[in-house]
């Protein structure tokens, strides 16, 4: 349905609700000639690039874990491949696959969908706040707080630095009516740097290939950073985010006893 030779944010738009909406298709049918049955989605995919460059520039956590997030709603589990290596295996192809998801690469490093999956397990308790750019829960521990920048865009334009520049979101929150308290706060950032094994295999690539210690160090720092502040609460807090394209702040609110 994505026309990659297009160069509108609309047409790339189009893609948002498509697995959800499909999915919400196939339910309807299903319960119009009484087959009660549980869905299992196994092969599905995001906006994604279209050739090895553009998949691995165009950074999507946000998309897979708002995805994630509406479809678990509607299906009884969600299916990922393992690795790249054992899903072209299973095509019998070497091209870039577009029909499903892989969780690690061709290696031990860690694909996007990893960690969008890692911070959906993660969050815990009653939903308690909700918009386009946030989700907030609250449990016996405290809060968590997931914040995203969702940008859907024509992949080919992930490399153009003014572009990515001019979709960052600086987002502002005042919390109000939360238990006093002293609270230990850590923060997960996940985006394109942090993260994304792309820019870190970018920049150790040599035209005489690389061997396991560079591996094996691309793999070690390919993951999200934290933060961690300590709190003191008397009832509302306020604080800032800056997001680029696709990023996930998760925030974690843990009440000290």
């Amino acid at each position: 349905m994505i026309d990659f030779d297009k160069i509108s944010d609309k047409d790339f738009i189009k893609s948002q609700d498509y697995i959800v909406d499909k999915t919400a298709r196939l339910k309807q049918f299903l319960r119009k000639h009484q087959l009660n049955k549980p869905l299992y989605l196994n092969n599905w995919n995001t906006l994604t690039g279209n050739t090895r460059y553009t998949n691995g520039t165009f950074f999507r956590g946000a998309l897979i874990l708002r995805t994630v997030l509406a479809l678990s709603k509607e299906v009884e589990s969600l299916g990922f491949w393992i690795n790249n290596e054992l899903h072209e295996k299973s095509s019998g192809s070497r091209n870039i696959l577009i029909d499903g998801l892989e969780l690690f690469h061709f290696f031990d490093g860690k694909r996007p969908v990893y960690y969008a999956v890692m911070f959906k397990e993660r969050l815990r308790g009653k939903v308690i706040a909700r918009g386009d750019s946030f989700l907030m829960t609250e449990n016996e521990e405290g809060y968590q707080i997931i914040l995203y920048n969702e940008k859907r865009f024509n992949p080919q334009y992930s490399t153009d630095e003014l572009f990515v520049q001019s979709r960052k979101k600086e987002l502002h929150f005042s919390l109000k009516g939360l238990e006093k308290g002293d609270y230990q706060i850590r923060t997960f950032r996940f985006d394109s740097e942090n993260g994304g094994l792309y820019k870190n295999w970018g920049k150790l690539n040599s035209q005489y290939g690389i061997d396991k210690e560079i591996i094996d160090y691309i793999v070690q720092t390919s993951r999200p950073a934290i933060e961690l502040t300590d709190e003191s609460i008397e009832g509302d807090w306020s604080f800032y985010s800056l997001l680029n394209i696709n990023t996930i702040h998760f925030i974690e609110m843990r009440k000290v006893i």
